[in-house]
């Protein structure tokens, strides 16, 4: 049965067909590159100074004590009750280190410890920590939460989907965390240099234009006209402008453009050109919200829709936010100042000061701090303005059951975005099939022969194997390599690994560096007993990062193959020391134990699979030959 959740479009965004041009030189222009914060500072060292305080100028950092902002005095183990995990961080002198350790009584079953490369976020809500690995980033299981000075899993992590020391941070993620690192081409998390905090040209573009014309002695005196070489943002018309804060400041379900990747929008364009960012609405969807949606939440204001004029409010963003200036380092009454530049007589001198003295302002009040839906532990300033609204509301009071999906940036978000967005919500954050049924509703607007894309990743999430592989999905080229990996994987959940190789192959041309991609090839070289071959991926795998412990497994099954029990028990060591729980590699070291005489180990081992997997196929084979034994 098909779901009634439809799409509802934003009354919020500019048109949806707007020329691809711009009269900041900038924009568009493609030989324009980026330069690097350091670049702007000979010219604007005030500026600099200034940003370089701000929560975004503070985004980014090497994880040193400096960066730090988490508490290491007599804290407490996190504990991973569904995983039975804990966790410890600490420095061995400037050095961040995260030990994940196992008990057993009193006894210390596991111990891993990592390293930590660099600490994200700016300290007024949390510090979480990255580690690298040979340029692979990726997200480590523990986040400080400094509004209430408690370590904690971080969001996501909890409820048994904690993937320890392997959650990719893709160019998505880093893109509004940071400034442009450059990603290796091929790859969806190795990096070649990772800046340290979002600098000048994510809200200004890419400066080279702008500081090779200030060197050539063409200079644009801006009290008299307007420097066009570099986005202005302030002189941006109001769509434009909230585009380059809705960037990254409205959090949702991105569907890129066609073409279009999360480096291709540029301050001085439409946001949705290049995106349309959806939001799950709820029955009571003021009552919550999520962390990053400012924009959003400033659109539901009266003093927002009260001062458009046409489709140029004269509250904006900057209205009140200087992006130059840390909101910390402002006077008590600096927005009680901004406030009454509109709302001039509304409370009496007296009361003025008494907040004064107390620091509270008319956010206290008519913006409280509260909790959001996605990230725990924090409390942000709800940019929804409104009256009688001093408590504010908890992450989760009063919020009522998921009802649509709505694109805030997009009036006009066509049926593909749409179907995408469905699709995307239902993979990330929900298991509600409902959601794939709406996304057919906008996917069968089109045949299969127009896009073939599209029905790929549907039927791919519905599970539906054979339809993905059908004829005339694949019959032409696809191009990326998603596509040819679903397609892949769903030849392999056929047991065709001939066909599904093919496509891991595709797959592998276009992202050489992503290693689950290349770990899937490997395993189908496996199935294919094509060991030389297998081995070589596996070999490749370890030399980009050798933390990969699927990869020190695959290696072990060839050498049992090839009876060298030695070379088998090293790797199954190295991979169980990395992942105690990887089950291909307890079933691997049992059948290893049991080959070699040490039956009462291999009974403890396949107990154990058990007691985590009771229906674990291959460890039922295992308990079922071993009570044969007896």
């Amino acid at each position: 049965m098909i779901a009634l959740i439809v799409i509802i479009q934003s009354c919020h965004s500019s048109e949806n067909q707007q020329a691809i041009s711009s009269e900041w030189r900038n924009v568009y222009d493609t030989n324009v590159h980026y330069v690097g914060m350091q670049s702007c500072k000979s010219c604007h060292a005030d500026k600099y100074e200034t940003f370089s305080h701000t929560g975004m100028g503070k985004s980014f950092g090497d994880a040193t004590p400096q960066k730090s902002l988490a508490n290491f005095h007599n804290n407490k183990p996190v504990y991973d009750a569904t995983l039975d995990y804990y966790y410890f961080p600490y420095f061995v002198g400037d050095k961040l280190y995260i030990k994940e350790y196992r008990l057993s009584g009193k006894d210390t079953t596991h111990v891993y410890i990592q390293d930590i490369s660099y600490i994200i976020g700016s300290g007024h809500h949390t510090n979480s920590h990255l580690l690298s690995e040979n340029g692979y980033l990726y997200q480590s299981p523990l986040t400080y939460y400094i509004q209430k000075g408690q370590w904690d899993l971080p969001p996501g992590f909890e409820n048994g989907y904690n993937s320890r020391f392997r959650r990719i941070l893709d160019f998505e993620c880093i893109s509004c965390h940071n400034a442009y690192p450059d990603l290796v081409k091929g790859s969806v998390n190795k990096y070649t240099s990772m800046p340290t905090g979002i600098d000048c040209e994510r809200c200004h573009g890419p400066g080279s234009l702008h500081i090779a014309e200030k060197q050539s002695g063409l200079v644009v005196d801006t009290k008299l006209g307007v420097d066009y070489s570099i986005v202005n943002p302030k002189k941006l018309p109001y769509d434009l402008q909230i585009d380059v804060c809705q960037r990254c400041h409205l959090q949702g379900d991105a569907v890129l453009k066609e073409g279009k990747n999360f480096y291709s929008f540029r301050p001085g364009m439409h946001l949705n050109n290049v995106m349309s960012i959806f939001l799950p609405v709820y029955e009571n969807q003021e009552k919550g919200f999520l962390m990053a949606s400012h924009a959003e939440r400033l659109h539901k204001s009266n003093c927002f829709l009260k001062t458009m004029e046409g489709d140029k409010p004269s509250l904006t963003c900057i209205s009140c936010h200087n992006p130059h200036v840390s909101v910390q380092s402002l006077k008590a009454d600096y927005f009680i100042e901004k406030c009454q530049t509109c709302h001039i007589n509304t409370h009496k001198p007296a009361e003025l000061s008494t907040w004064k003295i107390k620091g509270d302002n008319c956010i206290t009040c008519h913006m409280p701090k509260t909790g959001s839906i996605d990230i725990p532990h924090v409390r942000i300033t709800d940019h929804y303005i409104r009256k009688n609204n001093k408590k504010g509301v908890s992450s989760a009071e009063g919020m009522g059951k998921f009802k649509s999906l709505t694109s805030v940036n997009n009036p006009n978000p066509d049926d593909r975005d749409k179907t995408l967005a469905f699709i995307y919500y239902y993979e990330k954050f929900s298991s509600n099939k409902a959601l794939l049924d709406s996304a057919y509703l906008y996917l069968q607007k089109f045949k299969p022969s127009e896009k073939p894309d599209l029905y790929i990743l549907y039927y791919y999430s519905r599970g539906e194997w054979a339809k993905v592989t059908t004829a005339d999905l694949i019959k032409k080229p696809l191009r990326t390599a998603l596509l040819n990996y679903r397609v892949g994987q769903s030849y392999y959940n056929q047991n065709n690994y001939a066909k599904a190789e093919q496509f891991f192959v595709l797959a592998t041309d276009i992202e050489p560096y992503n290693l689950d991609y290349q770990l899937k090839l490997a395993q189908t070289y496996i199935n294919l007993k094509s060991m030389a071959q297998a081995q070589g991926k596996y070999q490749f795998i370890l030399k980009e990062n050798s933390k990969i412990y699927e990869a020190y497994n695959g290696l072990a099954l060839i050498a049992l193959s090839q009876n060298n029990l030695v070379l088998a028990y090293q790797n199954l060591s190295k991979c169980l020391k990395l992942n105690p729980d990887y089950e291909p590699a307890l079933i691997n070291m049992a059948k290893y134990e049991l080959g070699n005489g040490y039956t009462d180990k291999a009974k403890v081992r396949v107990t154990k699979i058990l007691k985590k997997n009771p229906t674990s196929v291959q460890a039922l084979q295992l308990q079922q030959y071993l009570n044969q034994l007896n």
